[in-house]
């Protein structure tokens, strides 16, 4: 059983601070991490979701992807871009998608985000930025999933 307000030892998000990629995130990543300890997790998902458009857009431009069907502001199209251009492995591009949908899940008021999703949310959300900081400013971030240690830029 998972305690409310408890998050695992793995969950170590010192990184960011120290991230020129996550700078401008930094305060709303903050956010992510009060909400799932207030156990308010509809919320924490909403603001993980925001970061992760934030991010998709900022890798858009950095890798030099933008056109007419990404320039607006939807996720998906910017994820598209970032697939089509196969930078990054299928296992993170996953990694977005499962944030993006629980980021509709979250949004909708009859959905109640439990205290496991919102566990599994903010391990997936953890990894994400801790891949992006490995590949983008070679760093070596500890992955909450062991099924992603060791999974490195090459």
């Amino acid at each position: 059983m998972i305690e409310r307000g408890h998050i695992m030892e793995e969950f170590d998000f010192s990184f960011v601070k120290g991230s020129d990629l996550l700078k401008d995130f930094s305060g709303d990543i903050d956010k992510v991490i009060d909400f799932y300890k207030q156990g308010e997790y509809n919320e924490m998902i909403f603001n993980a979701r925001r970061v992760i458009e934030g991010l998709a857009a900022k890798l858009v431009e950095l890798n030099g992807l933008q056109n007419d069907r990404n320039s607006g502001y939807g996720l998906s199209e910017k994820l598209a871009a970032l697939r089509s251009d196969a930078k990054y492995p299928a296992r993170i591009m996953r990694l977005f998608d499962r944030l993006r949908t629980y980021g509709t899940i979250a949004v909708h008021a009859t959905a109640k985000i439990d205290a496991w999703s919102a566990q599994v949310a903010l391990m997936n959300f953890h990894d994400l930025l801790a891949y992006m900081v490995s590949f983008h400013e070679q760093k070596r971030v500890k992955y909450a999933d062991i099924l992603l240690n060791g999974f490195v830029r090459k």
